[in-house]
Formats: structure tokens, C-alpha cells, sequence
């Protein structure tokens, strides 16, 4: 997960775990973000969703962060902070990535071209439904799920992203923060604890 919103403490301290749990609460699900597989379904009888989108791969970290920092690769996580997260608990999601040999048969069945669908980066309509879909499913709670974001060094580079999705206005369960990671002008960041306050 990557953070702007969280303010750096001092060196010897720690970051407050009140604040970094506030961005454990998506900010979509009403309000329409321009996220793949969460917001609103502009059809009434299927609610909203939210989406915390978090990075399983590096490629995925930085390919993200080129995309809304609009940075080369070197620079991307530059004045970023990444979060360290935690399960603790088991979780069920779909995975839909292209590692899941499953999921573009799956994904046929859905219709012939659902899986060039879901992965198109200018049309996120099917891959939207899909994560409403999942949402309202009772029993997974997200996706994880390739990135549409490229990387400067080659198409086929792009890493894994989890999604979580919930009720909008509701955080993310059974996830702990460890760590954050602030980046710099420097090769390696400066890691700082999340403890209480």
C-alpha cells in the first residue's frame, strides 16, 4: 500500500498506528475514483463497493507508482511512503491473475472477451462488475489480480496487486501495519515502527 497521506515522525520515533489505521478505510465506493474493481455501480440494485489496492510484487509497486506519480521508474517511490501489512487470519479471494492457469477459462465462461476486457486500462467496465460481483459474494473478500499498469522496461514486467473490498465507509479486517517506508532522494528508505498512539 502506498501512502502520501501519512506524515514522517522524527528519527528514533515511530508512526502513529491511529493515523496509518485511517488508510485501512478506502476512499471510494460512493464516490467514483476511477478504480478498476471498486466504486459505485451506477445501477441501483447493486450497491457500491470500496477497494484498498495493495501491492504483492515489486513491479507491481513501482509500475503503480509511475502511474500516479507520473515519475520514472528511479524516482517513483520518491516522497512516497509504503506500508508493510499483516494478515492475521487466513482470507479468501479470487485470483484472477494470469499465474492462475483457472482464471481465463473462468473469465470465458463470463463471455469470449471478458479477459481482454477486465485487463484493458482505458475500459475498467467489466473489471468493475467483476469486483462488484465479488464484493457482494458473501464469501471472498477481494481479487488479486495482475496490474494494467506497464513497466518502462519491458510490457510483460507488471507484478500482482491484491484487492480488498468492503462496504464503503468500512476498513479493511484482520490486517495489522508493521512498518512504513519512507523514500527519499536515497537509494534505501528510512523504515520507521507503527506502535499506538
Amino acid at each position: 500500500m502506498t501512502s502520501t497521506l501519512l506524515p514522517k515522525p522524527p528519527a528514533g520515533k515511530h508512526v502513529s498506528k491511529m493515523q496509518a489505521n485511517r488508510l485501512l478505510t478506502p476512499g471510494d465506493g460512493v464516490l467514483e475514483l476511477n478504480n478498476r474493481f471498486s466504486g459505485p455501480s451506477y445501477n441501483p440494485p447493486i450497491p457500491a463497493a470500496a477497494g484498498l489496492y495493495c501491492v504483492l510484487q515489486q513491479q507491481a509497486l513501482v509500475n503503480e507508482s509511475m502511474h500516479y506519480s507520473r515519475k520514472v521508474g528511479t524516482w517513483a517511490l520518491a516522497d512516497r511512503c509504503v506500508l508493510k501489512m499483516r494478515l492475521m487470519g487466513s482470507m479468501l479471494v479470487a485470483d484472477l491473475s494470469p499465474h492462475n492457469p483457472r482464471a481465463r477459462r473462468f473469465l470465458r465462461e463470463l463471455g469470449k472477451d471478458a479477459w481482454e476486457q477486465m485487463v484493458d486500462f482505458k475500459d475498467c467496465s467489466v473489471a468493475r462488475g467483476i469486483g462488484l460481483a465479488v464484493a457482494q459474494s458473501g464469501a471472498l473478500r477481494g481479487l488479486s489480480v495482475q496490474t494494467v499498469r506497464e513497466s518502462e522496461r519491458s510490457p510483460e514486467e507488471r507484478g500482482d496487486n491484491i484487492v480488498f473490498l468492503m462496504s464503503p465507509g468500512h476498513a479493511v479486517s484482520n490486517v495489522y501495519i508493521e512498518k512504513a517506508y519512507y523514500f527519499g532522494k536515497r537509494y534505501a528508505p528510512e523504515i520507521f515502527p507503527v506502535a499506538f498512539p
